[in-house]
């Protein structure tokens, strides 16, 4: 599916899909060969009356839709602003070699965690 900021793709889309070449395809607008050669490449900006045009040549037709935006998590939010990014910087600062065996520590660690947890579950 193609975005309204396509609208050079989209149009050349349709002119092709309808077997027109761009000077075929400006006849039928009222429009120059060069015109529609400028909007497919993405040089001009056309209005929506001229897509319109465009597409009603083609055989087509323009739906404009709006699309809600989703709003922002408010979790990830919070935690995007509580992150402590001077523990961020310390961990770039780090080579390679040393995150990933910091990394591996922390496997063990937990690796450990579970074990002590599983024992402790089974003293009871």
């Amino acid at each position: 599916m193609f975005s309204i900021r396509d609208a050079s793709l989209l149009v050349q889309h349709a002119r092709r899909t309808a077997s027109l070449t761009q000077r075929e395809l400006a006849e039928r607008v009222g429009t120059s060969q060069s015109a529609i050669a400028r909007l497919e490449q993405g040089h001009t900006n056309p209005t929506l009356d001229t897509l319109m045009r465009c597409a009603a040549a083609t055989g087509h037709t323009v739906r404009l839709a709006f699309v809600p935006i989703d709003p922002p998590d408010p979790v990830v939010a919070r935690y995007k602003r509580d992150v402590d990014r001077t523990l961020l910087r310390e961990n770039l600062r780090k080579s390679v070699d040393e995150r990933l065996r910091s990394l591996m520590d922390w496997q063990e660690a937990g690796r450990e965690l579970q074990r002590a947890t599983r024992a402790a579950r089974r003293r009871r």
